[in-house]
């Protein structure tokens, strides 16, 4: 998993590439971490994204909870055929804002 930050001033896009699995999971919540630390709403670009295991689902779910507990937003763009699937069959896809 490689991820880069774009920084637009009061919100923060990460474009990530690779999956988002097991092995990347921990290192994406550290990073998810500082960033809704220093940014209100965070943007997760994942167009270069094409696996996310239920750790990865984890770490957007938090990222999701903790950004929603001090008034900000996530959203998703470009997510991908199968990784929207995951999000449809886990019910995340209904919570989080996916354009």
């Amino acid at each position: 998993m490689d991820i880069k930050l774009v920084d637009h001033g009061n919100e923060g896009e990460l474009l990530m590439s690779g999956d988002l699995d097991t092995k990347t999971a921990r290192d994406a919540d550290a990073l998810f971490n500082q960033m809704s630390d220093r940014f209100p709403n965070i943007i997760l670009n994942m167009k270069e994204v094409e696996y996310v295991s239920s750790a990865g689902l984890r770490s957007i779910r938090n990222l999701y909870i903790k950004l929603n507990q001090k008034g900000g937003k996530l959203t998703l763009l470009n997510v991908g055929e199968n990784v929207m699937e995951v999000f449809e069959m886990t019910g995340l896809a209904g919570l989080l804002n996916i354009r």
